[in-house]
């Protein structure tokens, strides 16, 4: 065979043949700087959304792995590997486990949504040990994602078989296998098969059996914009930790409520209602006390100055606008555990309501700033309130 035959031979991918094998031995085919290419690697490249492998080759750190036309290539900085010589390699057991495991539960996941939501579609997936994601696009709900979620559990707990192999393209077409097919080049598909829960087109690496991922937990639905979500989960013993600590959440949150743990959502949902109509008089009545200041004239201009208690500073600012657009000065003071301020005032007075910070605010410890027109801030000593208010309309005076 000649020497460009041999250089040019793919790169015998021991992941495929055996995802479990992570200390091989292996000859440095090629070399290009800090990039190796090696007769055989059971380092997986990463794709579709699973994280490449890390690990070690003689002793020094693999930071990067990646597919250059056919071939795999390590990054192994600072090696002073020679072609043709003899390598121990070791892939990190437990950062390929953890993918192997989330791998096959994305794929389980992803199946149980869309038999739920058939509208549903998979945008983006990233498995990794630090973070395992899937982005749909589509109608989705926690109802949704709770009965999916039992779905895969139960099929967990069956310890359901997975299988890869090789289909004919056409084969996988009619068959219905989960598949872009407009991605896959050549005549074959390669198919894992999980019992008879799951089946789709996927050239990464999984587990044997369902039973070894253990457990799976959504544990955050989260949006993507546009109609998108991002879903995390959680396998393992994390998904079971994660579990238990949202189990004691929420007993000890139905104990604070008064209400059994069932009932929580319904009694949650209720408080948020009487939160949301409690806001709504808060804030007709908040206007309704801001529009009854009676103004005071300095130099023909109406002055709206007052001491609130705890009304909210958009209010203060909603008002504060109205009576600057009314060409007079609104000096608003709310009382809460500090003290907030508005200070606004029209074109036509001529005040620079940043002089007023300056000369009355800034002394007792307040701070604050906006435009010519318009100043926000606050100050801690709400004690000072009345000496502050007596300070802006000295100045005004």
């Amino acid at each position: 065979m000649s020497l460009w035959a041999i250089t040019h031979v793919m790169t015998v991918r021991l992941y495929q043949r055996d995802p479990y094998l992570f200390e091989f031995e292996s000859r440095v085919e090629e070399k290009d700087g800090d990039w190796i290419r090696l007769d055989g690697t059971a380092f997986y490249p990463g794709g579709g959304g699973q994280a490449r492998d890390k690990g070690r080759i003689h002793g020094l750190d693999v930071s990067d792995v990646e597919e250059r036309d056919g071939h795999i290539w390590h990054l192994v900085p600072g090696n002073k590997f020679v072609v043709g010589g003899m390598l121990w390699c070791s892939v990190d057991w437990e950062s390929r486990y953890d993918v192997m495991r989330g791998h096959t539960a994305e794929h389980m996941l992803f199946g149980a949504l869309q038999r739920i939501e058939p509208l549903l579609t998979l945008m983006k997936i990233d498995i990794a040990k630090e973070l395992k994601r899937l982005t749909l696009t589509g109608p989705l709900t926690w109802d949704i994602v709770e009965e999916a979620e039992r779905n895969v559990n139960s099929a967990i707990s069956d310890n359901l078989e997975v299988q890869r192999f090789e289909m004919d393209r056409e084969e996988a077409e009619e068959s219905g296998v989960r598949a872009k097919l407009e991605r896959i080049h050549g005549d074959t598909v390669d198919v894992v098969e999980i019992g008879d829960f799951d089946s789709a087109a996927c050239g990464g690496i999984h587990v044997m059996e369902t039973g070894e991922i253990g457990a799976l937990l959504v544990e955050r639905m989260t949006s993507a914009g546009n109609g998108s979500y991002h879903l995390d989960f959680l396998i393992g013993d994390e998904a079971v930790s994660k579990a238990l600590q949202l189990s004691h959440m929420t007993i000890r949150t139905a104990d604070h409520l008064g209400c059994a743990v069932d009932n929580v959502l319904r009694t949650v949902s209720n408080k948020k209602k009487d939160l949301e109509e409690a806001s709504k008089a808060l804030r007709s009545l908040s206007r309704h006390v801001l529009s009854d200041i009676d103004p005071v004239e300095s130099n023909g201009i109406k002055v709206h100055a007052a001491i609130v208690p705890g009304i909210a500073r958009k209010e203060l600012i909603e008002r504060a606008d109205e009576i600057r657009n009314e060409g007079g000065i609104a000096v608003l003071i709310s009382i809460t555990d500090r003290a907030d301020f508005v200070i606004t005032a029209s074109e036509t007075t001529g005040l620079d309501c940043r002089v007023i910070v300056e000369s009355c605010i800034k002394p007792v410890g307040g701070s604050g700033g906006g435009r010519r027109d318009f100043v926000q801030g606050g100050f801690p000593d709400v004690s000072r309130a009345d000496s502050v208010l007596a300070c802006i309309l000295d100045a005004l005076r």
